[in-house]
């Protein structure tokens, strides 16, 4: 989740108007071999997010799918980026699409961050989702940027 979320503008058309959050992709994560962005953690991060924001509401009237079309991540290094793509899409209640956007993101954890490389590798996914849905939020017109790291891992 995003470290600084601004409030929705009262004029924006989602804000508390988000009931639902769902999507696809990713994977878990094995603890005897790497880190990875599991689904349901990254719709954790994005539904605290939206929550944040005050977009989300029971009784909204869209519904916001996020699917993980790819999470690119290195094998070795000293500095590791992942790189992230999300395809986002709301749709009303009667089915019609009102924003459909794909976002790609990336994030270099640095050497100095974490020693031990899988730590390094799940502060990499967890920046990579952070700004991903950073940017998505701003596409709608929500300021958000930066903060501490996501669970997403």
């Amino acid at each position: 989740m995003p470290g600084q979320i601004a409030t929705a503008a009262s004029s924006s058309p989602y804000k508390q108007n988000i009931s639902s959050v769902s999507g696809y992709g990713g994977e878990e994560t094995n603890p005897l071999w790497t880190s990875e962005i599991s689904k349901e953690d990254f719709q954790k991060a994005l539904e605290a997010s939206i929550r944040q924001a005050g977009l989300y509401s029971d009784r909204g009237r869209y519904s916001l799918r996020a699917d993980i079309l790819s999470v690119e991540q290195p094998l070795v290094g000293l500095d590791l980026k992942v790189a992230m793509t999300v395809r986002y899409t709301l749709t009303d209640a009667n089915g019609r699409m009102r924003f459909d956007e794909t976002i790609s993101s990336e994030y270099t954890a640095k050497f100095s961050e974490a020693f031990v490389a899988v730590e390094r590798l799940k502060k990499a996914n967890e920046g990579a989702a952070r700004v991903n849905i950073s940017k998505f939020l701003n596409r709608i017109g929500v300021s958000a940027r930066g903060g501490s790291i996501a669970a997403v891992s």
